[in-house]
């Protein structure tokens, strides 16, 4: 799991504050790019920065249409945890199982501090929600004025998790609907903070993965895009029309129904 935390802050003299600190941050890469690693040795923080860029560049072709996206100016910060516990005190106490945390700060409608914390304990190189975070920041550039819906927020970050890691979100949303558990069209489309209950939690990642999948084999990422742009007005009926000409309801009764599994929609990544 993840959780994305942003905040938006109207003073420039943020941005000055967080640019010198950035500069002489200790324990950072400093290699050309958009990005920053903190807290692992210079080999694994190449190999992560190499990786954080591929993903970076893949989220705004794939999603957006950018084949060559302008470096991030303000460079995207990613510490790496070892443990749990400070994972837990960087981010603040996260939804219980999370992995990966996005933190973002604003300037009018300016990104001028992006940060992502990931647990950094397992065998791989990589951190495990890396690629995932790094969609939530990528959307930043894009939905400037407000954060896009926490349901297409995390629905789109998933279609960049590993293989195995979407089809758990599946089983999690199978069972769910097995049980009439699933969350309704209504609660779903308006939930604005992660559900407490961290089955409840389970629930919302596979159902929100699920809908913006479907979404997206309907049409492509750019209407999604679009689709998800026209939401931000406040009109979910008219933007599901105008869209994807559904009915809002009926989209959630054949959604479900309609397409393979998880794993048939995503977006690869190369390691």
């Amino acid at each position: 799991m993840s959780f994305c935390r942003a905040r938006f802050v109207p003073s420039t003299a943020l941005w000055l504050a967080v640019a010198a600190t950035a500069a002489h941050a200790d324990g950072s890469t400093t290699p050309a790019g958009s990005v920053a690693v903190f807290g692992a040795d210079p080999a694994r923080a190449t190999v992560i920065a190499a990786h954080a860029e591929e993903v970076r560049l893949a989220a705004y072709s794939q999603l957006l249409g950018e084949s060559q996206p302008r470096p991030w100016a303000e460079r995207c910060a990613i510490h790496v945890h070892a443990t749990a516990a400070a994972f837990a005190a960087a981010v603040g106490g996260p939804p219980a199982a999370s992995r990966g945390a996005t933190s973002l700060e604003f300037s009018g409608e300016r990104v001028v501090s992006r940060r992502i914390d990931v647990m950094g304990d397992g065998s791989e190189t990589i951190p495990d929600a890396l690629a995932h975070e790094l969609v939530h920041v990528v959307l930043a550039d894009h939905f400037t004025a407000a954060a896009p819906p926490r349901w297409a927020d995390e629905g789109l970050a998933i279609l960049f998790d590993a293989a195995g890691k979407q089809a758990g979100h599946e089983a999690d949303f199978r069972t769910a609907r097995e049980r009439g558990l699933a969350f309704t069209a209504s609660d779903l489309l308006t939930l604005d903070l992660y559900p407490d209950d961290v089955r409840r939690q389970r629930v919302f990642y596979g159902q929100s993965a699920a809908l913006v999948r479907w979404l997206i084999a309907r049409r492509d990422a750019a209407t999604f895009i679009r689709f998800v742009a026209d939401l931000q007005k406040g009109d979910a009926g008219s933007a599901f029309e105008r869209h994807y000409d559904l009915d809002m309801e009926a989209v959630f009764d054949s959604a479900w129904k309609e397409v393979p599994p998880i794993q048939s929609l995503s977006f690869s990544i190369s390691r």
